[in-house]
């Protein structure tokens, strides 16, 4: 039998087993090791690396991949707020031809960037071998710091050569800028480098995204594109993220960053496009016009930092593309048919063939028969044409649209309804609203009749407007929009909500891009937009009247609704807005009849429609009604009773 002694040193030997492999699974791990993740830290604090044993480790600090020439680490590495370490990529002015102008806008900063602590790392085996590069970013003592309140962050980092390389950075203008020259001499802006498309200008990079709370959302190795048309010039640029199974074995973003459980497998970090200065124009009509019959984008607002240093304000945003339609609209990502800027986004000959058909059909029957106006619903939505049409119509875009910005999708192949709702699958075409920031909600152009430019631009457009019954459902929306979507009560909520959240971050995004004058740029813009929002009614109505012919008159129409928690109220393609005493008002052409219709909630009936047209008074008890309006205008009071009232 074992001694007392004995059992004891046994018990001792087995402490000190586990103690020692305890040891060695944290200072020998069968993988390179950081002692701290990624994050937001009040206190600086020493990093430590760990790898198996036996292997030596690189780091950077730069983005740049470790090898032997990198730091070879032999101590812990003291993280601490590396705002005071010298601007690099800040003070490059060969990002931008803007930068070669006489009157450039942008200015390089002379104070130190807000930064972050970026380290690469990887272990190398006796036989010189790398492993994996690890990647980590660090933000310490931010708290305090303005401009991040409430703003998600996203660190992408990557060798400093991806981007800014002379001949293959897609970030700066590059060789090919500087060598060929037009007939005056003068480079052209379409050779920079950061103007290249395609696969062979991605770059590889690792990304870190924290949310407002600042949880990790996602750490992940992905591609990057410089994207945009003319932008791709600006300071900052707008960049494409790509999901791939070459870079991370991941071929989605697999974490819902747009609150829609949407995982994507391409995002888009956009600056704004021309709307530099707040960022704001094709957030607010997405948001307005997100229950219209035409896609929208989602707009998360990000602070992004590149290679550590402090890189601006954007929207991380969807890019239309088939899984997008996919996930959004159950149509299989292998049966669509889109059109960007008409140009295919997947090359298919027989595609070809559908969309050509598809605009020789718009621009060349006579939808002025009613039986051609009638069959024109089988091969586009027609509601997803109006709302689409109207909208940008509304809002003043007349530089680079009709023609460009726009896009269209399709079902490749019919596929029966099963009844689960709105069969998208149905081979009709519906459209996509993107980029109104050129030249739209800007008030040199309150008064530009865009309905008469559009029909000049647009052979398809012009030739529906011929139809009596295409002129009255497309002024019926138009006047909705006026009404309510782009109605100063509407717009200005978006606008406070927007500035809230907004205002301090843009602060700091324009101080580092355009120095203290981009400050007043800023207040501006806001104004601007506010301007054409207040002005724009009358003319849009004014260009209805005008380009279709009308020979009525806009009249008043309102609708009361006592008490709001009754039920819900439709006018035409609209669900009006009441105010706190549950009253609404618009105008309409007493040319066309508007049709409101009403649903009671849970726990109420719909008693009836009190009707004064006039001197006219009346009580109709239909749900949907199809009213003239008289010249005096018309007022509509909807009834609700509760349930079992007896009333």
């Amino acid at each position: 039998m074992m001694s007392r002694k004995c059992a004891l040193l046994c018990l001792l030997l087995i402490c000190g087993t586990l103690c020692v492999l305890l040891l060695c699974d944290n200072y020998c791990p069968e993988e390179l090791r950081f002692s701290r993740e990624s994050g937001f830290y009040e206190e600086p604090f020493e990093l430590e690396l760990s790898a198996p044993f036996g292997e030596k480790i690189y780091y950077t600090l730069d983005g740049s991949v470790p090898d032997e020439n990198a730091f070879l680490y032999t101590t812990p590495i003291f993280i601490d707020d590396a705002t005071s370490q010298p601007n690099v990529h800040s003070m490059r002015t060969d990002t931008s031809p803007i930068f070669l102008s006489e009157s450039s806008e942008y200015r390089l900063p002379d104070y130190p960037v807000d930064k972050c602590t970026i380290v690469r790392a990887a272990s190398q085996n006796a036989d010189g071998n790398f492993g994996e590069v690890k990647t980590e970013s660090y933000f310490v003592g931010y708290d305090e710091k303005a401009g991040y309140q409430d703003m998600n962050v996203i660190s992408i980092v990557t060798a400093p050569e991806n981007l800014f390389d002379y001949d293959t950075g897609i970030y700066v203008l590059g060789r090919k800028y500087d060598s060929i020259l037009d007939e005056d001499g003068k480079p052209l802006w379409e050779n920079a480098n950061s103007y290249n498309h395609g696969f062979e200008w991605e770059r590889p990079v690792d990304i870190q995204i924290f949310n407002t709370n600042r949880d990790v959302l996602l750490k992940q190795s992905c591609g990057v594109r410089i994207q945009g048309g003319g932008s791709r010039t600006y300071l900052p640029k707008s960049l494409n993220l790509y999901a791939r199974e070459n870079y991370s074995r991941a071929t989605r973003f697999y974490v819902d960053l747009f609150g829609t459980e949407y995982m994507a497998d391409t995002v888009t970090l956009s600056i704004g496009g021309q709307d530099a200065f707040t960022k704001f124009r094709d957030m607010l009509v997405s948001t307005l016009s997100k229950d219209r019959a035409f896609c929208t984008m989602n707009f998360v607002p990000y602070t992004m930092f590149l290679d550590g240093e402090y890189w601006g304000v954007y929207w991380l945003t969807e890019r239309y593309n088939n899984t997008y339609l996919d996930y959004y609209y159950g149509v299989d990502a292998d049966n669509i048919i889109m059109v960007k800027n008409n140009k295919l986004t997947r090359e298919r000959e027989e595609d070809w063939a559908v969309y050509g058909s598809m605009l020789n059909y718009l621009q060349n029957t006579d939808f002025t028969k009613a039986e051609n106006y009638e069959s024109l619903g089988y091969t586009i939505d027609l509601q997803s044409y109006i709302d689409y049409y109207a909208t940008e119509i509304y809002i003043g875009s007349c530089v680079d649209w009709p023609g460009t910005n726009e896009a269209f999708w399709r079902a490749r192949k019919l596929t029966k309804n099963t009844g689960r709702g709105v069969n998208y699958e149905d081979g009709r075409w519906r459209w996509m609203l993107f980029d109104v920031n050129s030249g739209s909600l800007r008030e040199r152009v309150v008064e530009e009749d865009v309905l008469a430019i559009t029909m000049e631009r647009s052979p398809a457009f012009r030739n529906l407007c011929q139809s009596a019954a295409f002129k009255k459902q497309f002024v019926l929306t138009s006047m909705d929009f006026a009404n309510e979507t782009f109605s100063v009560q509407n717009t200005e909520q978006v606008i406070e909500d927007w500035l809230a959240l907004m205002r301090e971050p843009m602060e700091v995004h324009l101080r580092r891009f355009y120095g203290e004058e981009g400050l007043y740029r800023f207040d501006e813009e806001v104004a601007d937009i506010r301007a054409f929002i207040k002005r724009r009614r009358p003319y849009a109505a004014q260009h209805l009247k005008e380009n279709f012919g009308l020979e009525g008159c806009l009249a008043p129409v309102e609708i009361e609704m006592p008490d709001m928690a009754a039920g819900q109220i439709t006018l035409n393609t609209i669900t009006p807005t009441f105010d706190e005493q549950g009253k609404w008002k618009g105008e309409y052409f007493t040319d066309y009849p508007v049709t409101i219709s009403a649903a009671a909630n849970e726990g109420y009936r719909f008693a009836g429609w009190e009707i004064s047209a006039g001197q006219e008074k009346e009580t109709i008890a239909e749900t949907s009604l199809e009213l003239e309006i008289p010249v005096n205008g018309l007022h509509v009071k909807a009834v609700f009773e509760r349930e079992g009232s007896g009333k």
